[in-house]
């Protein structure tokens, strides 16, 4: 959930160019053909991102429930997983810092990761991801995250996803292929309730921990020091 008090920066999208022939094999970055609509959460440019190359339904007893918040996450093992059909609720090439120690995700606005002016160090740990509204057949939603690279993984992540816009499967990864099985719903499942869900940028918006716009950033300056600023943290909780 975003915990800064400061609210995300409103920075207009920014269409990664249509290409082919790409260092994945695969187009990326190409919010044109996708149709990504307007937002607030930039995607980097073309070239930047180049770089950075079964389970049962469940229904409330009123039919009105709805979630309240959405996560970052994978498909769960042997649960069925669908992609949401617009092109409204999907996003290419979001730069970010995934905080592996504390299990959180720090947007990066694209002028400043394109700028130079981050430590190197940290420039290196940031990512680059798609990301993908997905309904689960628990009747839950997630926001199906893939990072960008040139790995085995991203291509069969890519599929996966594509496999998921037509229909219901299970996604399980085979790890001595690096690639995933995809297995479809042998059964019918209720089309997933996407109206109750709230406006796409509002689910980034609650997703994200924080939005970074500036080098200094606590997020930049704590990941710096190395884990001496979370210990000097924890000695001021405890005065």
């Amino acid at each position: 959930m975003n915990t800064n008090n400061e609210p995300l920066p409103n920075i207009p999208f920014e269409s990664a160019q249509t290409t082919t022939g790409t260092p994945t094999n695969e187009v990326v970055g190409n919010a044109t053909k996708h149709g990504t609509s307007q937002s607030m959460f930039s995607s980097l440019s073309y070239k930047a991102a180049q770089a950075a190359k079964k389970g049962n339904t469940s229904a409330s007893r009123t039919g009105r429930a709805k979630q309240v918040s959405y996560e970052f996450a994978k498909p769960p093992k042997g649960i069925y997983v669908t992609v949401h059909p617009s092109p409204a609720y999907h996003a290419y090439n979001l730069p970010v810092f995934v905080n592996e120690n504390e299990g959180t995700f720090h947007y990066i606005s694209p002028e400043l990761y394109e700028s130079g002016s981050l430590p190197l160090r940290f420039q290196n740990a940031c990512k680059v991801m798609d990301v993908h509204s997905a309904a689960l057949a628990d009747g839950t939603f997630i926001l199906w995250y893939v990072f960008v690279s040139a790995s085995k993984w991203r291509k069969a992540a890519v599929k996966a996803v594509d496999a998921a816009r037509r229909e219901w499967v299970i996604v399980t990864s085979v790890k001595a292929r690096q690639t995933y099985a995809v297995e479809p719903a042998d059964g019918v499942i209720p089309t997933p309730k996407w109206e109750s869900l709230p406006d796409f940028q509002q689910m980034l918006l609650g997703a994200f921990d924080s939005s970074v716009t500036v080098a200094d950033d606590k997020v930049v300056n704590d990941y710096m020091s190395g884990g001496v600023a979370a210990n000097e943290d924890g000695e001021d909780d405890g005065e």
